[in-house]
This record gives C-alpha cells, structure tokens and sequence, in this order.
C-alpha cells in the first residue's frame, strides 16, 4: 500500500518544469489544502518570492530522499500544466509532507 507520501514524491520533474504526475496528484490531493491553509500561503510566498529553506525542519534525515522530494517540489512550482490555484494545494500538500512544522517565511538574498 502507498503512503501519501510516497504517491506525492513518485512523479519525476520535467527538464523545463512539471511533474510527471501532477494531473494525478490534483486528483488525489486533500481537500484541506485548497484554499486558504497555511502551507499553501508559504508554498506561494516560495513561488512568488523566492526565499531561504535553511531554516526547514525536515520529516526524514535521509538527504538522498530530501534531494528527491526538493526536486518534485521545484518541478511542481514551475509547471504550466496545471491551474494555479492547483499548483497552490498540491505544493501545500507536498510542504505538509516534507517538513514537521510550517517555516517562518525568510527571503531569499539578492545577488
């Protein structure tokens, strides 16, 4: 039996941006994340703004699983595939995953 966990991070990231399963994961993703929900909100100040992930605090110690569930996070942020609003729930889906609390949002530094 999948997981959520498992099902939300099987997909692969597109080389200019998507998800190999992101229709899928619009289906399948919980009702509580459309909407306002809070990890949506900071998954799209990401989005929007760019920011600093240092402070994260992660559900796995695995870095290799990190790296991978990273990767489908930035492959979903940057699809044209899917309505934004979309995007916005299934990127919150992913953040409520991926992380044990929501993060203080931190801008990214300028270059």
């Amino acid at each position: 039996m999948q997981t959520q966990s498992t099902v939300l991070f099987s997909g692969r990231p597109e080389p200019f941006g998507g998800l190999s399963n992101e229709d899928e994961l619009v289906k399948a993703c919980p009702d509580k994340f459309k909407g306002d929900n809070a990890w949506s909100n900071y998954a799209m100040q990401l989005f929007y703004k760019g920011g600093n992930i240092a402070n994260w605090k992660w559900k796995t110690e695995d870095k290799t699983e990190r790296h991978r569930q990273l990767g489908c996070f930035r492959g979903l942020l940057g699809t044209f595939g899917i309505k934004h609003e979309h995007k916005e729930a299934v990127a919150g889906w992913m953040l409520s995953e991926m992380l044990s609390e929501i993060p203080e949002y931190v801008p990214g530094e300028k270059n």
